[in-house]
């Protein structure tokens, strides 16, 4: 009876246990998620009793020997009562708990089957969450914004049919050269329908979502790229002043600014953000200020196209973006999507236009200002008061613009942490809360290529970003720690420290540590020198090489010659799939091709063996999950493309 007991107490306990689990959120992946397997409603199947075999054995036996069933029971009852009560017992209590198990079993798929995995917008980081609660937040948003309208049918073909006539019209025409429509037209059998999908903030309270239109495949992707190519490069001559490259142009900037003596002790660093900057660009008042751009600039034509032209081409970019989402059609009519090339582009002209008079004013008084896409970092020695008067302002230029603000003595701006301490400035690099310390574990199989560039990269921006050695000591600390974290050796971490130190202080530099401070000021300022900014220079000149307005519409072409070193010697490249135990076959590769075609003129091809690194997680899972998202609100493409292809 004492185990009969125990078994009983162990039901009502697991009982509550189940009770309690109908409540609590389930945090883990399992195969039947992953794969999409659709968990069964066991709660609804009445579970089968066969009874105790047991006693039914008991009872043919003394049936076989002539007892009645009136005898058997008196049997039962006066002889064996204790242990028949056992065995029942023990038989219900085991098909009670087979079917507690399988209730567990049941709920845990039915919590995992609300469950989603998303990768996150910053450093790769997965975010498991409730599906309800995306979905909520994707109908939040879309009701704040007003972005987008429902369509009753599938509107690519006529999509496919607007971008096929009027870039026949604009070649008929000659506003287009022939190679310009070959960027540009669509391909009907490669042409898929954008689908939108959400990507959470977890750094961000209350994990807001981003929405992103995966739009490779649109009949206007052609137009897009083709529109941001030619334009991006002008925005970004003439616009250097205020863009913000990177990080290192950022802190360019606070040294010039605290060198010309304007950092005093009553600085205020500002930052703010625009909300939903792609979304809520005005579409045709976007594209009136890219005209009024190019015009103060001079520009008729680019590439001999009339800009006129161009504001029809970008037109048919913004207004035809159309997606799926949950096994229904959208269109947007207010903004870009977020994942067109063209957007970004056509907002950073619309924010020219937006910060000109703020500009203004922060130039006037030798401030720093510049804009990275949607964030704005600048300096001030007003007063507190007239800094929120003057932003205040700046939030009514536009009703779509509104801003966030942070105004302080210290500010975090693109990963770098500036601080002025009594008109001193100091900068370290900047960890936002939900950073993981993780990067490519050392037992991943990657050359080893990848895990010395990861760590030179961790430890070329801890010298960048750090001002003062001690800021520079306790990031290298950090670092340490979080390279230990993921399985690096220590001899390895001590091994590239020492690389960089003897690279740019002594080539018998020989400690992975730095004890003087004039040796890390002239490190820092050597890594420095190597900034962005004289690449970022070169990449816009010879884009706008071949801009051209009304005085200069030709093209330049670079023609092959005899002499040239490419028609000399060729090159052949292969790729082969990275794996440890296969390092040496880069060099019997080539010990083989040799070999082969020893004395004969294929010798003068140069073989060049490289590596394609495995797929990580991330390609694993996310890009089977957006695919089947992508096909499944399409499901009668196939009959409207049959319907729609005789018309064009």
């Amino acid at each position: 009876m004492n185990q009969s007991n125990d078994r009983c107490n162990l039901f009502h306990e697991s009982d509550l246990l189940l009770q309690e689990s109908q409540h609590d959120t389930v945090e883990v992946i399992s195969t039947a998620q992953i794969h999409g397997e659709e968990s069964t409603d066991i709660d609804n199947k009445k579970p089968k009793c066969h009874g105790n075999k047991k006693l039914q054995r008991f009872k043919r036996k003394w049936r076989t020997r002539g007892l009645n069933e009136e005898e058997i029971v008196t049997l039962i009852n006066t002889k064996g009562h204790d242990i028949s009560e056992q065995s029942l017992n023990e038989s219900m209590m085991n098909d009670e708990i087979e079917t507690f198990n399988k209730r567990k079993r049941s709920l845990s798929k039915q919590n995992l089957s609300n469950k989603s995995l998303i990768s996150t917008n910053k450093r790769g980081i997965f975010h498991i969450g409730n599906s309800v609660d995306y979905e909520k937040k994707a109908e939040l948003y879309r009701q704040k914004t007003g972005a987008y309208i429902e369509l009753d049918s599938n509107p690519l073909w006529s999509v496919f049919d607007k971008v096929i006539l009027l870039l026949n019209d604009l070649r008929s025409k000659k506003y287009i050269l022939s190679w310009q429509l070959g960027k540009m037209m669509p391909k009907r059998e490669t042409v898929q329908l954008a689908y939108l999908y959400f990507i959470p903030k977890p750094h961000k309270a209350g994990t807001p979502s981003r929405p992103i239109v995966s739009s490779m495949s649109m009949p206007t992707t052609g137009i897009s790229k083709f529109l941001d190519k030619l334009i991006r490069p002008i925005f970004d001559k003439h616009a250097r002043s205020t863009t913000i490259i990177d990080r290192v142009d950022l802190i360019h900037r606070l040294e010039a600014y605290t060198t010309n003596g304007y950092l005093k002790p009553k600085t205020y660093l500002c930052t703010f953000g625009i909300t939903d900057l792609y979304t809520m660009l005005p579409q045709e008042e976007s594209l009136d200020i890219l005209i009024e751009f190019l015009l103060q600039y001079g520009y008729q034509k680019i590439q001999n196209i009339p800009i006129d032209i161009i504001r029809k081409l970008a037109l048919i970019v913004i207004k035809e973006n159309v997606f799926v989402y949950e096994k229904k059609f959208y269109r947007q009519v207010i903004g870009g999507a977020m994942g067109s090339a063209f957007t970004l582009t056509l907002a950073n002209i619309f924010m020219w236009k937006w910060e000109r008079q703020l500009v203004r004013r922060l130039e006037a008084s030798n401030e720093i200002y510049g804009r990275y896409v949607d964030d704005i970092f600048f300096t001030s020695n007003d007063s507190l008061e007239s800094i929120d008067q003057m932003l205040d302002e700046a939030n009514n230029f536009h009703p779509n613009i509104k801003l966030v603000r942070k105004i302080g003595r210290n500010a975090p701006f693109l990963d770098v942490f500036i601080q002025s301490s009594n008109g001193v400035l100091k900068t370290s690099v900047y960890h936002k809360e939900a950073a993981e310390p993780y990067v490519v574990p050392f037992g991943s199989d990657h050359p080893d290529r990848v895990f010395r560039n990861t760590v030179d990269t961790a430890i070329t921006r801890a010298v960048r970003y750090s001002t003062i050695l001690s800021e520079f000591e306790e990031e290298i600390r950090q670092m340490k720690l979080m390279f230990l974290y993921n399985g690096y050796p220590p001899r390895h971490i001590h091994r590239q420290l020492t690389t960089l130190f003897s690279k740019y202080l002594s080539k018998y530099f020989i400690l992975p540590m730095l004890n003087n401070s004039d040796d890390f000021n002239y490190l820092h300022h050597q890594l420095l020198t190597i900034s962005t900014d004289k690449k970022y220079n070169r990449t816009t000149e010879s884009a706008t090489t071949h801009q051209t307005n009304d005085n200069n519409i030709q093209n330049q072409f670079v023609q092959p010659t005899e002499n040239n070193e490419t028609t000399k010697r060729k090159s052949l490249i292969i790729h082969k799939r990275h794996e440890q135990r296969l390092t040496q076959n880069q060099h019997h590769i080539h010990e083989l091709w040799m070999r082969t075609f020893h004395g004969t003129d294929v010798t003068n091809t140069a073989l060049i063996v490289g590596t394609s690194l495995n797929r990580n997680l991330k390609q694993e899972l996310m890009s089977k999950m957006i695919k089947s998202n992508r096909h499944a609100g399409i499901n009668h493409e196939t009959t409207t493309q049959n319907e729609t292809g005789k018309q064009t």
